[in-house]
């Protein structure tokens, strides 16, 4: 319980990170075979995920 309370504000923050890219992204299952092929699904994922959450006020 008490370790709990310490972690809950650090891991919300990642929890929500994972579960904006699992909910708009369907990031749940690989689309492809092989480890690099995933991996690269997931970096592209991240990006997509940050470009959504970035500010709009500051784009060219």
């Amino acid at each position: 319980m008490k370790f709990n309370k310490l972690i809950a504000k650090k891991r919300y923050v990642i929890e929500r990170t994972f579960g904006g890219i699992k909910k708009w992204f369907r990031a749940g299952v690989a689309r492809y075979k092989g480890i690099a092929k995933t991996h690269t699904q997931h970096v592209l994922e991240a990006i997509a995920y940050n470009l959504k959450r970035a500010p709009r006020d500051n784009c060219i």
